[in-house]
């Protein structure tokens, strides 16, 4: 009775805690919170037929369905979450997502065909007295995978964590508590300890997982979302860049393969009042800059072009120079005289400005990607005229890309290079929205002067 008693305090709180975090995956649309919310579901059935049997006796569905449950689904699915959240490489995402979808499968239909042994009573059975050799085998390969996954996601956020790397610092004791529910359940299922332990852990293990999936949410002062951030009134996004671009969170990009973004658009924060300069575009804290090194003077004796939009004088004062690759130089640069090579070429320039905004606390990460971005299109995007990366005076989470090309085969070329594909896998997890505004260049300063227009 007091074994029953105990499974059954255990599921009202696992069903609780699955309740909870049901609802904050719908709403967030994290893949991770996804992943776990398969966890808290086969713990709370685990322990829903464990309640059952202690009171009416085990039986063969009860026995399967707390196996499948907490042995099989629960550690699978808890590693998956785990590394979803921790890897920043989307192969090692996409691959985690295969093994244990297919693994999952596969055990399943042996789990529920495989003849059982033995008599089953009001006692907690245990599943080398009661299932045969292939079913067992398979329960402990889900159990080392999921020890090892844990085990490295922890290690590896342990390392960052030393290094002063704030997201990992951030999500250090969240996954040292989803590893030691990892434990629980691996220690509850093995059939090791007595009835009363084994509910506990479980117990244990899902109250954990809530409270760690808790700890990973960036938390915001209006939950309901973000609006009437003036500085972008009529901004409307649009999804022809055709790369992962798109007017919906980095948590799903389809050209990556992933699913289950959010879709409803989310503003950045309303400045405080007494900023004087609320809206205004900065650049993010200099970098230093690159050695000159000869493919800046390649096509351009005269001297190195500036447009790095990071740590050169002309990114300083926001959009300094015209060109990138040595096409065009600065004005300070130019010798008097000299031909403004290209200008010819604007006529048919096109750009685009994509608003990312960020989840609290990456803003570092996102800009170290940014930079390497940047660097990447100076040195290997010739008719890239402009790619600049700024800040938003009074939003510490926004981030303004401003990319301007000589024309439309320059845009499609910059579309396949493969630092833009490595820069969108690869700040995904510090992006919660972007939108994207196409331009057509009209009347400008470039600070050359711009092409004739009709009408000018």
């Amino acid at each position: 009775m007091v074994d029953a008693l105990l499974a059954l305090v255990a599921t009202l709180g696992a069903l609780v805690a699955t309740g909870l975090l049901i609802s904050r995956a719908n709403k967030d649309r994290l893949l991770y919170l996804i992943a776990w919310t398969f966890t808290q579901v086969g713990l709370s059935l685990a322990l829903l037929c464990m309640t059952v049997g202690f009171l009416a006796g085990f039986n063969g569905v009860l026995f399967r369905v707390a196996e499948l449950g907490a042995a099989l689904i629960g550690p699978i699915w808890l590693a998956l979450g785990m590394i979803e959240l921790i890897a920043r490489y989307v192969q090692v995402r996409f691959a985690g997502w295969l093994f244990a979808i297919s693994y999952t499968v596969v055990a399943t239909v042996i789990l529920v065909l495989d003849p059982l042994k033995g008599e089953l009573s009001k006692k907690l059975p245990k599943p080398g007295s009661t299932y045969d050799a292939l079913p067992l085998l398979l329960i402990d390969g889900a159990h080392v995978v999921a020890v090892l996954a844990l085990a490295a996601c922890t290690g590896v956020t342990a390392w960052l964590a030393s290094k002063r790397d704030q997201e990992a610092a951030e999500l250090l004791i969240p996954v040292a508590l989803v590893a030691l529910a990892g434990v629980l359940v691996v220690s509850g299922t093995r059939g090791f300890l007595p009835a009363p332990l084994a509910v506990i852990a479980l117990g244990g293990a899902a109250g954990l997982v809530w409270y760690g999936a808790m700890r990973t949410i960036p938390v915001y002062e209006d939950e309901e979302g973000y609006e009437g951030y003036e500085g972008y009134e009529g901004y409307e996004g649009r999804d022809e860049y055709g790369d992962g671009y798109r007017d919906e969170p980095a948590t799903g990009y389809e050209e990556q393969g992933y699913a289950g973004a959010r879709h409803e658009p989310v503003s950045a924060p309303t400045p405080p009042a007494q900023d004087p300069r609320r809206g205004e575009l900065r650049f993010p804290a200099p970098v230093p800059a690159a050695p000159i090194d000869d493919f800046r003077f390649r096509d351009n004796p005269a001297g190195p072009t500036a447009v790095d939009g990071v740590g050169s004088a002309a990114g300083a004062a926001g959009i300094g120079a015209a060109g990138i690759g040595g096409a065009l130089v600065p004005e300070q640069a130019r010798p008097a005289g000299a031909p403004q090579a290209g200008l010819s070429r604007l006529a048919d320039a096109c750009g685009q400005i994509t608003v990312y905004t960020l989840l609290d606390g990456r803003e570092d990460a996102f800009d170290r990607l940014a930079t390497d971005l940047v660097k990447a299109a100076l040195a290997a995007e010739p008719d890239t005229v402009i790619f600049a990366c700024h800040e938003v005076v009074g939003a510490p989470t926004q981030r303004i890309f401003y990319q301007l090309f000589r024309d439309e085969a320059a845009f499609a070329a910059h579309r396949q290079q493969p630092h833009l594909q490595r820069f969108l896998a690869e700040s995904r997890t510090h992006v919660l929205a972007t939108n994207v505004i196409e331009l057509r260049l009209g009347p400008a300063k470039v600070p050359l002067p711009a092409p004739e227009f009709p009408g000018r």
